[in-house]
């Protein structure tokens, strides 16, 4: 079988995953060069930056491509009209950063920001450009052109972006990476997607999309808002190298959630809309997903805690040790946000917009006051106020699935407990052997031993609790009848 029917066999989840992976994996090793060479507060101005520069890709891109999918009955009209809206809002708010740089760098105490500020305020424009061709895309299933678009700019933008930092740009190689690969990534988009660019505005058409951009967009904002707000306040609080310190502890966990989770939380959105008149299958569906997706999600969370510290210790100098805590808390944090993502996604397949954006309220309230309280009792507290947030609102999300869909909790607690018990009895013993291993070898030789064992240790009890997806998944392997 020839390379390209192999590609022409992936699944819409497989796309998503293999782009995914390698975007963070790419992302990942960009970062592990240039951490130890541009430092933490390099880091912290660029999350500062895309605090303001980002709104844009986040909020009306991204609730731009979501009522463009909800819609049941499309045209070419609706794809150009919103086009035009989008790209319009996002030049606006490009200006409103260009002639607020200086303000914002006050605010921080930082003259370079302005500079920076400035260049970047081109991204949005940019990116306001991709709403149309993503959604094209995923109405239809077609994850290859995505995939293609994410890996080839992430290559190009990652290449510069490394040159620059080994000649010595500092933080503009950030700045530069961040541009160029937006650049190409809109470029790729475009080319692979067979859909006529144009940004004809129609009245009948706007009106259309924007009951379903509306709520979409408040829910993007508010959860734009609960992951950037809190880097607004600690940066303000605490400055750009404790912020680059939290944004490398958040950026694991975001990895791990790119990586585990939101392949399939996108895939799901879509496909679970065709249950919308039976109940009864979509509750299976979504009892299958769980069951799969805690199954890997699960271990990466408690593992990864685990042998956070040894990690660190071989991979960054000691400028980073204060972000060791923050990683592991924010890891496992990632075990609650599995089954938020996936309510949601249940949530929006069935066009429940306004309602899932309560959940986006709540989680931007309550993050906002998790950060003012603890921000003064500094950066491990902070952290543990953030990672605390999405079990306090668990009983929220399954509250509001059950009373729109009829979904009752025990359809969505059952089916993670097996990998549950089984990843945390893994990352207690990983945890153990650990403490064991650390004053009789090197952090280098006990990281892959720490990996091996957890392994192991997490095979074994799956077996155990979950002894009918093992032999469901022996059936599958080559050779099995």
């Amino acid at each position: 079988m020839s390379r390209m029917k192999v590609f022409a066999k992936l699944s819409p989840t497989s796309w998503l995953t293999t782009k995914t992976v390698f975007s963070q994996v790419f992302a990942l090793l960009l970062f592990a060069i240039q951490a130890p060479v541009l430092g933490p507060r390099a880091f912290g101005l660029i999350s500062i930056v895309m605090v303001f520069v980002g709104f844009c890709e986040y909020v009306p891109g991204e609730a731009a491509a979501e009522s463009l999918i909800s819609i049941r009955k499309i045209d070419d009209e609706h794809f150009s009209t919103m086009t035009a809206a989008n790209v319009a809002l996002s030049v606006v708010i490009g200006i409103a950063v260009f002639f607020g740089a200086d303000r914002i760098a006050g605010w921080f105490g930082d003259p370079e920001l302005a500079r920076m500020l400035r260049w970047m305020a081109i991204l949005p424009a940019i990116s306001a450009f991709a709403a149309a061709p993503t959604a094209a895309t995923k109405r239809e299933m077609q994850f290859q052109p995505l995939a293609l678009r994410s890996i080839g700019s992430l290559v190009v933008g990652g290449v510069i972006g490394l040159a620059l930092t080994l000649t010595g740009a500092g933080v503009w190689a950030l700045v530069w990476q961040a541009i160029v690969t937006r650049l190409v990534s809109l470029v790729v988009l475009w080319y692979a997607v067979p859909l006529k660019f144009s940004m004809r505005f129609s009245g009948r058409h706007f009106h259309d999309l924007v009951q379903f951009a509306a709520p979409s967009m408040l829910s993007k904002f508010l959860s734009w808002g609960s992951q950037q707000i809190p880097r607004v306040i600690l940066g303000l609080y605490w400055g750009s190298t404790e912020l680059g310190l939290f944004s490398l502890a958040a950026r694991l966990g975001d990895i791990l959630m790119e990586v585990a989770v939101v392949p399939r939380y996108v895939v799901a959105r879509i496909e679970l809309r065709k249950y919308v008149n039976d109940r009864v299958g979509l509750e299976a569906a979504l009892q299958r997903i769980l069951t799969l997706l805690t199954l890997f999600c699960f271990p990466l969370c408690v593992g990864g805690a685990a042998i956070v510290p040894t990690l660190f210790h071989v991979w960054l100098d000691p400028r980073w040790a204060g972000a060791i805590v923050p990683a592991q808390l924010m890891l496992l944090t990632c075990a609650a946000l599995v089954t938020q993502y996936i309510c949601g996604a249940v949530l929006l397949a069935m066009n429940f917009q306004r309602t899932e954006a309560v959940v986006s309220v709540a989680q931007t309230v309550t993050t906002v006051l998790a950060v003012v309280v603890c921000a003064p009792l500094g950066l491990v507290a902070a952290s543990a106020g953030i990672a605390a947030r999405p079990f306090f609102l668990l009983p929220l999300s399954v509250s509001l699935l059950k009373r729109n869909c009829a979904i009752p909790a025990s359809s969505v607690f059952l089916p993670q407990w097996p990998a549950l018990a089984a990843s945390v009895t893994m990352g207690v013993g990983v945890s153990l052997l650990r403490l064991l291993l650390e004053p009789l070898i090197s952090d280098a030789a006990a990281l892959p031993i720490l990996v091996l064992a957890g392994a192991v240790v997490y095979v074994l009890m799956v077996k155990l609790t979950m002894p009918t997806i093992v032999a469901q998944f022996v059936s599958r392997l080559p050779g099995r009848a």
